[in-house]
């Protein structure tokens, strides 16, 4: 793929406004530290370069994370991470780039090496990391086609705000495109965000210990992390594997409770359920005695409610739920059984879950003296007993349009090296199902790709 960048350059952050610092809220602190890409292909006619430049800067000052500059102190200052929002922020990166090649040449968009010319390089590929929140990349290919490529640090905002965030930017293409002209009218105003958007009770209580689930123990801390099996980043394949509606609906309906004895699982459930079962036993572990979980990520909004989250709220509010068993029992146990596994840990993490989360960063973070460090740290190229199983079927992606006919041809995340992830996707095929975008060892992504497909 010859793609020849032809400028990049920094929107800056709002420079009316003066430069303030935000302290990461908890959420943040157990979100990782690393940015995730997404790769948007759109088949012509799409609008031009100017059209979503221009919908861009009128978009970004509502969102002042993603044009924000963050402050990692050093260990001995006791003080912990901050963003620089208003006119002290690193802005948002933008590179514009022609492809030679027709869209269609790269449709439908799967997993390739190739890929990483569409997007700013991040992680490992690029030392010291970009101190934008934000960068993007706009890929014109020669038959007019279109891909975006969006990297977000995590830090700064979940899957749910980058969604919001997008579909903002993609209303005001659609609106500005109507006119002909920028809208005068005045921006709305920014979303919520940071720790004066986050409101613990009075007094703050924990009805749960946070402290060896979301964050490491003292002791634990000070004893340091075990050393990890590292592989060759080569060895971490990424493969996407299309699970058709029927085949989607047959795993629903293998996992189905007996008629009167309670509600079906979910896609997600029973997809998730599926490809942790499948997983396991590609690594080998059918009659291993020993420990696999399958961790998800549940979105606080709705059960935190506006009393303790800003509506509109932008940032983190994500919380994992882990399901846990014996290797052996989960290979030869039933699908209904994983699922049944999945389903109450992501239940357990409940309202009064998530607002005993919220009272205990009010009560160790507050004035920032306590450091906490998260129990789980996201590395590249390692290893990992478990299987991480994000559900991107309800952030509406896969209605993503900026207008002037263009179609969304596909969604993929850039490459991941980290072993055992599954992002599920809301297919763009005909006739829909789910995509599942998985990394694996490479070893154990071939034997997934032989057996992903039975439903024994």
């Amino acid at each position: 793929m010859d793609v020849q960048v032809q400028r990049s350059f920094v929107i800056p952050a709002p420079q009316s406004e003066p430069s303030a610092e935000v302290p990461l809220t908890v959420f943040d602190l157990v979100a990782p530290a690393y940015h995730v890409t997404v790769l948007f292909a759109y088949a012509a006619p799409n609008p031009t370069d100017a059209a979503l430049l221009d919908a861009l800067a009128a978009t970004l000052p509502r969102f002042p994370l993603l044009t924000a500059r963050l402050v990692v102190a050093d260990a001995d200052e006791r003080r912990r991470p901050f963003f620089v929002t208003g006119r002290g922020g690193a802005g948002a990166l933008v590179v514009e780039a022609t492809v030679a090649s027709a869209l269609s040449d790269h449709l439908p968009l799967a997993p390739a090496p190739e890929l990483a010319r569409l997007h700013v390089p991040v992680g490992g590929d690029v030392a010291p990391p970009p101190p934008h929140m934000l960068m993007l990349q706009i890929n014109r290919f020669a038959c007019g086609g279109l891909v975006i490529a969006s990297s977000s640090y995590h830090q700064a905002a979940d899957g749910y705000s980058m969604s919001t965030f997008f579909h903002a930017w993609a209303d005001a293409v659609r609106a500005n495109n109507k006119h002909d002209t920028l809208l005068p009218a005045a921006p709305p105003a920014p979303a919520p965000y940071g720790p004066g958007a986050i409101t613990p009770r009075r007094p703050p209580r924990c009805e749960f210990e946070h402290r060896g689930t979301e964050f490491l123990r003292a002791e634990d801390a000070a004893a340091g992390r075990p050393a990890p099996a590292r592989v060759d980043p080569s060895e971490i394949a990424n493969v996407l594997l299309h699970l058709p509606s029927d085949f989607v609906a047959a795993l629903k309906a293998s996992a189905a409770p007996p008629q009167g004895q309670g509600r079906w699982y979910t896609t997600f459930e029973a997809v998730s359920a599926h490809l942790w079962r499948k997983i396991t036993l590609a690594r080998g572990r059918a009659d291993d005695a020993s420990r696999t979980a399958l961790n998800a990520a549940v979105n606080g909004r709705a059960r935190l409610g506006a009393d303790a989250l800003a509506r509109g709220f932008f940032g983190n509010a994500v919380l994992t739920a882990s399901a846990a068993t014996c290797a052996r029992d989960l290979a030869r146990g039933a699908l209904a059984d994983a699922a049944a596994l999945i389903r109450a840990a992501v239940r357990a993490r409940d309202r009064q879950y998530f607002q005993s989360f919220v009272d205990f960063g009010e009560l160790h973070l507050h004035g920032g003296e306590e450091l906490l460090e998260p129990t789980v740290g996201d590395e590249d190229n390692v290893l990992l007993p478990d299987v991480a199983s994000d559900s991107w079927l309800h952030l509406e992606l896969h209605r993503l349009d900026f207008g002037c006919g263009g179609r969304l041809a596909g969604i993929l995340p850039a490459k991941v090296p980290l072993d055992g992830v599954v992002v599920l996707i809301p297919s763009l095929r005909k006739g829909g199902g789910v995509d599942a975008f998985v990394a694996l060892w490479d070893k154990h992504a071939k034997e997934l790709m032989d057996i992903a497909y039975t439903m024994d």
